[in-house]
């Protein structure tokens, strides 16, 4: 017998895992390879992994013990087979049995349903017995639509539900379906049906057209002798005869295999056997029966062995007869223990079975072979070495021919390897292929520009995505908080996040996937379905454009500076990759064949594809996963973290500090994303997005509950809004256990899944649906981003992946908590009391005593009088040089008692919250201001402001301070004006200054579009600036706004806008970008207009975005340390000091 491997029959492509086969049968209990092709079908709907294709295994051995056994073959099920709507009629060229449908004799009827689906079972589980000529154990199915009524012959919830069950316990079985005849109307409804298939079903239906049958492409599969008349061939099939033998067999077969399964026996074990019995199969190979005979030379065993191999004539030698003859021979012959040919055979022989267990039956038969001579018979001498020869020829015979079949298995994984190699060239860029009529010393030069150009590509698209998941953060943080303004809102701006998330998820992997692909050399998945010309465009583009970023460098270098040069084309190749990359996600949602290889194991395509035939038929559900329950170390963290979660919300709600909002807002981040990673690794089939939702909406609840409750409590139906999220939280949590986890089974577990399914989906688009009635603008925005969403999850498989998921996630959890730590860091700067004692407690003294100093330097500039002393000419050098050492930022007069130490000090004293120690520090530090009555904002607003006033003959002044307000949670949703700004920042290096003034805008598009608490505060901010300044006008009056860190910053961009008059100054504040902010000024008035005083290594302070309006002061003790209004204060008093 060949010792070929069995899957060969299938084709190479199987036996390249023939590793994974083993380990199964490992696994398994299984040592022999009669089982291969059984097992690699199962291995092929998993993807290949070894322990989800033992458990299927091991539950459709469950299934044959409980639900095959327990079949009937009934009346209506012969009477059904009888009438010839399916029969066997042969064998494809490939070895594939194969069933003949006929459509048109097929009435089924939904009463019979049951009975048609078992039936279903007993016919392929016939056709895919082991038989043995072949054990592929496959079948191929021609299906004749001819005449076919739509209404009267087709059952679509039957096929359906067949389908499914082929991929739930013959996976691979059913090869190939080749569908012929069919009628429009009867494809127009098929096919939707046939595409949310699962894919080991779908990719297999091939749909033959009479065009196609006319040139005969069903002859390229079959011989004529065996394709039906009908469609082609020349076998008369139609005959009530072949009828009734098929149900017959059927019939036979299944009563016999019946039997065995009640007994204990697999289906395939019972088939091996009975093919053992039958002698089709040989138990013992034939180098193992070889063995046998040397050690056991039996006339018996070695007649049979040497059968057709060798006959020797039948002769003897005269005089060669005789004991003596027949004792040298005899003793001569070698012990067991001396001639051991197992060691010698195991040289050159692979698969042989083990001598160990025949050890001691073997000694004694050698020892029987070797005793005295009067028990053994005499032989002639001659005979004798003709056996032996004739053995030792049967020995090597055999030898060389296992050798043959080894080298011809090493071949065949040489080719297998050789293809893999050349599969795996054919997507990388391969410079030898493209530059072979190069000379050779030019070859590596241009192979390294080859790699330099896909070097640079990479780096611009991982640039892009960057610069992508940065556009996604800043949306999902002002949707975020847009769920926070209104009672109720959660419910509209909530679906927004969902559907913008996970869009820009998606957008994410696109651009890693890209990004990976050209890193590693190979050909990117968007240029696939150019066939083997992808090479050329992608080269094209790749190295045109680096042609183009070098232009663009030394045009700019030589134009401004090799800085600037390199701005300009790192931010053209960046600004590129994000222009491929959205063309790339736009078209992936398409589901081009060559972009979206179906995979048979997981996928959304797979989940929505089953989730659809469960919403609208009646099939049975897939219930492989019902058995799959997490880990206890998942459940175990996802426990910690979800406590950890509720623990510290529940501190902050009670009173705790921030250390607890900020620890709540992070876990329930970690809780979400490792929630959504394990049950998408686990594949716990169409349920899961039912769990995944339940655990956003326990999210949105936690977030909403943390950031409405401490502010606004449960008065104007914000209660009323977290008490609905929290039951529509537990009502899809509930049901997403239940129907994921529960043990249901039938009717009961499918109205579960409809039932939770058809309400998740209408209160996702009833959401959607009010959000664009609401706010159609970015409504419209929202449902064009559903859609294009829709077709991805519909249309491909795996649309993202982990590094984009990850990214989106972690970037988002970043930034908020961002914003979290910049309210938290501003609102720490508020204090109460009185600090003059401490804090230049002799600045107005100290002022005063200046002011002959002060004519001194203004009669500087005058014309010199005749006055001459060496007093007078020294104090005026000592002036002189003293003025040049200042800076100027120090020679800067706010009023006529107010330089810049002192307006830094008004900064100090508006973020006193204490009335009365306000007006004592305002009495100490500058007694010549009156403090200015300024109306109340309210709790809601995010700044208070405060005003003070002074008249002299010259110049009346006004100082307006600013602060945060008392409530934190409305502090940090106002940092969203600055977030954009700060994380910009961080890349702005690579793009010149006025790109980025211009990028903001577009950066931040969502927040004007979506409704916001601080923008209400902002407007109430605004017209209390204007009640103050409203009779402030004219030549004599100067009005300034000062602040400290984002809140000063906006308070400045307010005063701005209020006055052309006002002047504004900030201390550690967020730069002011007037393109953003819809100022309309130019660099030079605003420069003139504003100061900003930044420490150099101020925390607020973003490392490379600069304004003409910005001065910068050193300090060396640290970002958060130098960004206190007290060490600002004493760093200019040091700076500006005598």
């Amino acid at each position: 017998m060949s010792n070929a491997p069995v899957l060969l029959e299938i084709g190479a492509v199987a036996y390249a895992h023939q590793a994974e086969v083993d380990e199964v049968k490992q696994r398994m209990g299984i040592r022999h390879n009669y089982f291969d092709c059984w097992i690699y079908g199962f291995l092929e709907n998993k993807n290949f992994k070894v322990e989800e294709a033992v458990a299927k295994l091991r539950r459709r051995a469950d299934f044959e013990r409980e639900q095959l056994a327990t079949y009937n073959v009934t009346d209506w099920m012969m009477e059904n087979m009888r009438k010839g709507i399916i029969q066997i009629i042969g064998n494809d060229k490939v070895g594939r049995v194969t069933f003949y449908v006929c459509s048109a004799r097929d009435k089924p009827l939904a009463s019979r349903r049951e009975e048609s689906r078992l039936n279903f079972d007993m016919f392929v589980t016939y056709g895919t017995r082991l038989r043995p000529e072949s054990k592929r154990c496959q079948i191929a199915m021609l299906i004749n639509q001819d005449k076919a009524s739509m209404i009267r012959n087709l059952d679509m919830t039957l096929q359906a539900d067949i389908a499914l069950r082929i991929a739930k316990f013959y996976p691979g079985c059913v090869d190939k379906i080749y569908v012929c005849r069919m009628g429009r109307m009867l494809s127009t409804l098929a096919k939707p049906i046939f595409s949310r298939l699962p894919g080991i079903v779908s990719d297999r239906i091939i749909i033959m057209s009479d065009n196609d049958i006319r040139h005969g492409k069903l002859l390229e599969l079959y011989d004529a002798d065996v394709l039906p008349v009908e469609l082609g061939g020349k076998n008369d099939c139609d005959h009530q005869e072949n009828y009734d033998r098929f149900a017959t067999n059927i019939r036979n077969y299944f009563e016999q295999l019946k039997t065995a399964v009640q007994r204990g026996e697999g289906v395939k074990e019972w088939e091996l056997n009975n093919l053992l019995r039958a002698g089709y199969i040989e138990e013992l190979s034939r180098m193992d029966a070889l063995k046998r005979s040397i050690i056991d030379p039996s006339p018996s065993l070695r007649d049979q062995l040497l059968t057709g191999v060798y006959e020797p004539a039948e002769c003897s030698l005269p005089g060669m007869e005789g004991t003596v003859m027949a004792l040298s021979v005899t003793s001569c012959s070698p012990p067991r223990n001396v001639f051991d040919i197992d060691d010698d055979a195991n040289l050159i022989t692979c698969g042989t079975d083990s001598m160990e267990m025949d050890g001691p039956r073997s000694l004694s038969r050698v020892k029987r072979n070797t005793s005295p001579i009067m028990r053994v018979p005499a032989h002639n001498l001659f005979t004798d070495y003709i056996n032996q020869f004739t053995t030792i020829e049967s020995f090597f015979r055999l030898s060389l021919t296992e050798m043959h079949e080894r080298q011809w298995l090493q071949i065949v994984q040489w080719e297998l390897q050789e293809r893999d190699a050349l599969l795996h060239e054919a997507s990388l860029i391969q410079g030898d292929r493209l530059l072979a009529g190069l000379p050779s010393s030019i070859l590596l030069v241009a192979k390294g520009f080859l790699w330099l150009c896909l070097m640079v590509s990479s780096f611009f698209f991982l640039l892009g995505t960057c610069f992508i998941a940065l556009l996604g953060v800043i949306s999902l943080v002002n949707i975020l908080f847009a769920t926070f303004a209104q009672p109720y809102y959660v419910f509209l701006y909530g679906v927004a996040f969902l559907v913008v998330a996970s869009q820009f998820g998606i957008f994410c992997s696109r651009g890693f996937d890209v990004a990976r692909h050209t890193f590693q050399g190979r050909v990117v998945e968007a240029f696939r379905a150019f066939g083997m010309k992808a090479l050329v465009p992608h080269l094209v583009i790749f190295v045109g454009c680096t042609f183009a970023y070098f232009i663009l460098f030394c045009v700019m270098a030589a134009r401004y500076d090799v800085l600037t040069g390199l701005q300009y084309s790192l931010a053209y190749g960046w600004i590129v990759a994000v222009c491929l990359i959205f063309v790339y996600h736009f078209v992936f949602a398409f589901g081009l064949r060559t972009l979206s290889k179906r995979s048979y194991a997981q996928g959304s395509r797979k989940n929505t594809a089953e989730a659809t035939l469960y919403l609208f038929l009646e099939v049975e559900m897939d219930d492989e996963n019902m058995e799959q329950r997490c880990p206890p170390g998942e459940v175990m963290l996802l426990t910690v973290v979800g406590v950890l979660s509720v623990a510290m919300g529940v501190a902050f709600v009670a009173g705790g500090g921030f250390f607890f909002f900020g620890g709540a807002i992070v876990a329930q981040a970690v809780l979400l994303l490792l929630c959504t990673v394990f049950l998408i690794a686990r594949g716990v089939g169409t349920s899961s997005n039912i769990t995944i939702c339940g655990v956003f909406y326990a999210s949105v609840f936690w977030m909403d509950t943390l950031f409405t409750i401490p502010q606004n409590g449960w008065t104007n139906h914000w209660g009323n809004s977290v008490l609905a999220v929290l039951f529509i939280m537990l009502f899809f949590v509930t049901t997403g256990i239940v129907t994921v986890y529960g043990r249901w089974k039938g009717a009961v577990r499918r109205w579960l899944f409809r039932l939770s399914w058809l309400l998740l989906l209408l209160h996702l688009a009833g959401s959607l649906v009010t959000l664009t009635v609401f706010d159609y603008r970015f409504g419209l925005f929202v449902l064009a981003l559903a859609v294009h969403l829709l077709l991805c999850i519909v249309r491909t498989n795996e649309s993202s992946n982990t590094y984009g998921v990850f990214t989106i996630c972690a970037c988002f959890t970043l930034v908020l908590l961002a914003c979290c730590i910049l309210g938290y860091t501003a609102a720490n700067e508020v204090y109460e009391g009185s600090v003059s004692d401490v804090l230049l407690p002799n600045y107005a003294t100290r002022f005063a005593s200046a002011i002959s100093r002060g004519v001194m330097s203004a009669n500087l500039a005058e014309p010199p009088t005749g006055r001459s002393s060496i007093a007078g000419v020294a104090s005026v050098r000592v002036q002189i040089n003293s003025s040049y050492v200042k800076p100027p930022l120090c020679l800067t007069q706010f009023s006529p008692t107010v330089d810049v130490v002192g307006i830094a000090l008004f900064a100090k004293l508006g973020l006193n919250k204490d009335v009365a120690g306000q007006d004592a520090d305002l009495s100490r530090w500058f007694p010549s201001f009156k403090r200015v009555p300024v109306p109340e904002g309210g709790d809601s607003t995010f700044m208070h402001l405060d005003a003070f006033r002074e008249e002299t003959a010259a110049v009346n002044t006004t100082i307006i301070t600013a602060r945060p307000g008392r409530n934190l949670i409305p502090l940090i949703e106002s940092m969203l004006m600055w977030i954009d700004t700060y994380a910009l920042s961080f890349l702005s290096f690579f793009m010149p200054a006025p790109y980025v003034d211009r990028l903001l805008p577009y950066l931040s598009f969502v927040q004007r579009m979506v409704p916001s608490q601080w923008d209400t505060s902002v407007d109430k901010i605004t017209s209390i600036m204007h009640a103050l300044l409203k009779d402030l006008r004219g030549d004599h009056e100067s009005v300034i706004v000062v602040g400290h860190g984002p809140v000063g910053s906006w308070a400045a961009v307010i005063g701005l806008r209020a006055q052309q008059s006002t002047h504004s100054v900030v201390f550690s504040g967020p730069p002011v970008v007037f393109s953003k902010l819809g100022l309309n000024l130019s660099a030079e008035v605003l420069s003139r207009r504003m100061l900003s005083v930044q420490t150099i290594q101020s925390f607020f302070s973003s490392w490379y975005l600069r304004t003409a309006s910005m001065q910068l002061i050193p300090c060396s003790l640290g970002g958060v340390i130098c960004d206190r209004m007290d060490t600002t204060i004493n760093e200019l008093r040091l700076l500006c000091s005598e």
